[in-house]
């Protein structure tokens, strides 16, 4: 693969003669298929020679390769044009290549603390005994870890001397700095841990019931959502002169017009696009996988994205990368931050930017349109008519015939 970038006989001769002459065949065809362009794959090969003859002079082996060296390197050589341009992107990405192939050792995983390694534990538990979503089970480690560490510092896990002032202490140290749905998410995670050391024989009592409930009232609050006319503003801030902007402007109408989650944009695979049949396959929350019609608009947006700017990748989602190295916007994140830097083109001064208030703001517009609550929790898949509810509270034509007159009597 090294002939399609270089040409000259004794250019090929001194890349495959350096210190990774015998991999780079093998890792630019890898490069090439992640959409890296022809100068940027050639700077690359350049920089791996500078990087070998900077090892050779230590008398270092690819062995001995690992993350300190790679930053021992550029500590002493960023000053070269080549490699301070290219940056130590290029060599962590050789590096684990080489680790791949098992060239370079694997690296040593990082000892855990005894709360870390514990916190772990119990998130296997919710995987494999309680099978909740890998996504699930991770947002509680981190929970479990901040609360062990706040009850026993550095120290042994003492877990039979946990009581209340432990929980006490976790709960006001937490309260100021979170949401009261997140803290009521928290102390969801922690009665299911002290169920689990029960289980397991770590504690003599259950200490669930220590565990306090947070007042956080489901429907509580107001929808955010965005007029039609903001709607609008938001997809034609996308420049569909552009491979990114047909992109963005895509993934927005799937948002906007069928009411979908971030996630499930990024989720969505080419399979899922049932063309002849005109549907969308879902896969949504709790793994749940369901068609939706695949509207016009929203379909053509899909059709010129996929037809015209889809690179040819590996990957099977269907939203990518438009830059190397072309790999799946495999997050929600990905998606929110396409939203937000919509809405900041659009010169939106709103109070919550997050994808969540396109679906919000489909379901007001149905609402207003004289949808009933049953067809919008049909469109969002809601499993129960409770949480469609809340979208009562923008229905202001409906709300309006409820309120009482005002009371109106002559001044005393």
């Amino acid at each position: 693969m090294l002939d399609d970038y270089f040409q000259l006989p004794e250019i090929l001769r001194r890349h495959r003669a350096g210190f990774f002459g015998a991999y780079l065949d093998e890792y630019t065809s890898i490069e090439k298929a992640q959409g890296y362009p022809r100068n940027t794959v050639r700077n690359h090969c350049y920089v791996f020679r500078i990087f070998g003859r900077w090892l050779d002079r230590r008398g270092l082996a690819i062995a001995d390769l690992d993350d300190d060296v790679i930053a021992e390197f550029w500590r002493k050589q960023r000053c070269v044009p080549r490699v301070r341009h290219t940056g130590t992107k290029p060599l962590r990405r050789l590096l684990e290549h080489l680790r791949g192939k098992g060239v370079v050792p694997a690296q040593k995983a990082a000892a855990r603390s005894e709360a870390s390694a514990l916190a772990h534990r119990y998130g296997e538990y919710l995987l494999r005994h309680r099978a909740l979503a890998a996504d699930s089970a991770s947002r509680q480690i981190p929970v479990i870890e901040h609360f062990l560490r706040l009850s026993f510092g550095r120290g042994p896990l003492r877990l039979r001397a946990l009581g209340e002032k432990d929980i006490t202490r976790f709960v006001l140290g937490t309260a100021a700095d979170v949401s009261p749905r997140t803290q009521q998410t928290q102390m969801s995670a922690l009665r299911s841990f002290f169920r689990f050391l029960l289980e397991q024989g770590e504690i003599e009592f259950d200490l669930a019931g220590g565990v306090p409930a947070v007042a956080a009232w489901r429907h509580a609050g107001v929808p955010k959502y965005l007029s039609p006319d903001q709607i609008q503003q938001v997809l034609a801030a996308c420049d569909r002169s552009t491979p990114m902007g047909r992109r963005d402007y895509a993934m927005l109408l799937m948002l906007a017009r069928l009411g979908l989650r971030a996630c499930e944009v990024a989720r969505l695979d080419l399979d899922d696009i049932r063309w002849r049949t005109s549907e969308l396959i879902i896969r949504g929350k709790g793994s749940s996988i369901e068609a939706l019609p695949l509207l016009d608009e929203v379909g053509k947006a899909l059709a010129a994205y996929i037809k015209r700017d889809r690179p040819k990748c590996q990957t099977r989602k269907v939203f990518t990368r438009v830059r190397a190295p072309l790999t799946a916007l495999a997050r929600k994140g990905s998606v929110t931050t396409v939203v937000r830097a919509a809405m900041s083109r659009a010169g939106l001064d709103v109070p919550i930017r997050g994808a969540h208030v396109l679906r919000h703001s489909l379901a007001t517009s149905m609402l207003r349109d004289g949808a009933s609550m049953s067809e919008i929790g049909v469109v969002l898949r809601h499993r129960s008519p409770a949480t469609t509810e809340i979208y009562a509270k923008v229905d202001l034509t409906s709300l309006r015939r409820l309120a009482l007159p005002w009371p109106v009597g002559s001044a005393q």
